[in-house]
């Protein structure tokens, strides 16, 4: 077809298309995500895969990826809600510099991601300023949005090469470089075959080079994909309007096909054997409520053991079937759910209240008795956030305006500050310590400090004085082994927890 001056259109040349256009500053931040990748990996991942700790590199990391994405773009607002979650990720990643506990940097580390990949979806969209009852799919989106964005960095990176002279060398040096390590390794390896002195100087100059090399490489495979994630996530455009809003909410009603009546009929003989068990081990709760022993027990021991991880098992297969019962369960011509499921889910969460009440109480007794230890301090809170989630269920049927997610989000945030900034190894430690010194608990547990941290150690030190020579001398054992563990370790795994824990031991000497 001619146009108008009478001339054949020129056609687009095949295989190109419109490459995306990168300001100034976006071309300045692919590199500074590359570095923070590179950072990733010799901060937190590095120490973590080979030696199994974490400390001031991962907090680092997480502060600086934090900044990033706060000055990735002009002229973002700063909420209430924002600076909220400003103010918690730095503190969950400052306790990872503060305590020794790896499990509660672990969690605190992946609690502080996720508020980071929160807030960045947030800033592309001010709906999700704030938790909505949509949240599962908003954090979801959150996590998976910059994978499909994840090319954005290197053409960042490419476009800022393609624009500058010495950036096409050294673009054009690397590549070169990539070609040729093929036919170079090939025919280095046939010359040292062929020549056993070129095979000596060869390996003389590699000796310790080829190592590096090859570290260097793992990281880089490692480091890259990671900046290009965070690059994307900061880039990656609010495409989470309203129509993928009633998408989901689609998708949730298209998995609704189980009847309502059946739904609720569904729970009804779990509710029924509730009530069996509950008439059946009325002195068993009886016992745990006021603290004494059932008379056909014989040790607080057997009593506290007895059911209470079969306890929290149920309880948490009360929570699929709650879930399960009002996600799947279609709604009546009036768009709401039925009175009797409403009942039923009601029913179930008091049922496992309950349930959660009396677990707590025989670990409560149990404690008394026995102390504490790791195990019993984390399962005890688990049960606790879960009888919360509970009461918030109960109140979601009550009130149907009552946003569950936001309840649950803030629940379960509050719940994790409370175990990770209760410094929950010396807490044990103290508690324990503290019973044995009033003589309420009658031995004082040693070898309890093996697995616990380096918090723990300023605890374990009120001891001296109160044990005997021997037990001194299983104490100053596990101590020392901690302080070889700290002496060995290097500035990216080193916590304020160790850095006490030493100074207490050279005061002591």
């Amino acid at each position: 077809m001619m146009n108008d001056a009478g001339l054949m259109p020129m056609e687009a040349p095949i295989g190109r298309s419109d490459e995306a256009v990168f300001s100034k500053r976006e071309k300045f931040f692919s590199f500074g995500a590359a570095v923070l990748g590179s950072v990733f990996v010799k901060c937190f991942a590095a120490p973590f895969m080979i030696n199994a700790r974490m400390g001031l590199g991962a907090a680092v990391f997480l502060i600086l990826a934090l900044v990033f994405a706060l000055t990735f773009k002009k002229g973002r607002k700063i909420t209430p809600s924002k600076a909220l979650r400003i103010v918690l990720c730095v503190l969950f990643s400052a306790n990872i510099f503060i305590s020794a506990n790896l499990l509660i940097q672990s969690l605190g580390f992946i609690f502080a991601a996720m508020i980071l990949v929160y807030d960045c979806l947030a800033d592309s969209d001010e709906r999700f300023d704030r938790i909505r009852k949509l949240f599962p799919a908003d954090i979801f989106a959150a996590a998976f949005r910059p994978l499909s964005d994840m090319g954005a960095c290197p053409g960042a990176m490419k476009s800022a090469a393609d624009k500058n002279k010495a950036g096409k060398a050294v673009k054009n040096a690397l590549l070169g470089l990539a070609i040729a390590l093929p036919s170079t390794m090939i025919v280095g390896i046939l010359l040292m075959s062929a020549d056993s002195g070129f095979a000596d100087i060869l390996s003389s100059i590699t000796d310790g080079g080829l190592r590096s090399v090859m570290i260097f490489a793992v990281q880089t495979v490692i480091g890259l994909p990671v900046g290009f994630y965070i690059f994307a996530m900061c880039h990656a455009p609010g495409d989470c309007d309203e129509s993928s809003d009633e998408y989901c909410l689609q998708r949730i009603a298209a998995v609704r096909f189980v009847p309502s009546g059946a739904a609720a009929f569904s729970a009804v003989p779990l509710c029924v054997m509730y009530v069996i068990f509950f008439f059946s081990q009325i002195s068993y709760f009886l016992s745990s409520f006021a603290s004494r022993l059932p008379s056909d027990m014989e040790s607080y021991s057997e009593y506290a053991r007895r059911g209470f991880f079969e306890l929290c098992i149920v309880a948490l297969i009360n929570l699929a079937v709650i879930i399960g019962i009002n996600l799947f369960s279609k709604y009546g011509e009036d768009g709401k759910k039925s009175e009797f499921l409403k009942i039923m889910t009601v029913t179930l969460c008091i049922f496992t209240i309950l349930l959660i009440v009396t677990a707590v109480s025989k670990m409560g007794m149990y404690i008394s008795v026995y102390g504490l230890t790791r195990l019993r301090f984390y399962t005890t809170w688990f049960m606790l956030l879960l009888g919360v989630l509970f009461i918030g269920i109960i109140i979601s049927v009550v009130c149907g305006r009552f946003n569950l997610s936001k309840f649950a989000v803030t629940a379960f945030t509050v719940m994790f500050a409370v175990l990770s900034f209760s410094n929950a190894d010396r807490l044990i430690a103290e508690y324990n310590i503290g019973r044995y010194l009033d003589g309420t608990l009658p031995s004082a547990d040693i070898t309890m400090f093996r697995e616990l941290s380096a918090d723990a150690v300023p605890a374990a030190e009120k001891l001296r004085g109160h044990i005997s020579p021997k037990e001194e001398e299983v104490l100053d054992e596990i101590l020392e082994s901690k302080s070889r563990e700290f002496h060995n370790a290097d500035i990216r795994t080193v916590t304020v927890s160790e850095l006490t824990a030493e100074r207490v031991s050279d005061e002591r000497q």
